[in-house]
């Protein structure tokens, strides 16, 4: 059984978005590549997101997203905007 990895497409404006929020609110961001899992042979894939770490103080915040609409705080039943997330912070 072999898996296969793919990247997942990067949407370099809502990045840039989420780098000026907190970069405006003097917090530090880091972004982790999302992929794309999928087994030979199978129509199994798996598709991981990207993830965002806000860090606040001490504490972290994780974003999650798979395209420029759709940003989630922790999880998928948690949907999140720009606006938002700009007055979260």
């Amino acid at each position: 059984m072999n898996i296969f990895s793919e990247n997942l497409a990067k949407f370099e404006k809502l990045e840039k978005s989420i780098i000026n929020i907190c970069s405006f609110n003097n917090l530090k961001c880091e972004f982790i590549q999302g992929k794309i899992l999928s087994i030979e042979n199978t129509n199994i894939s798996f598709i991981e997101p990207h993830r965002v770490i806000i860090k606040i103080k001490e504490k972290k915040l994780l974003l999650i997203y798979y395209d420029q609409e759709n940003l989630f705080l922790y999880n998928r039943y948690m949907p999140l905007e720009i606006k938002k997330l700009d007055a979260l912070l």
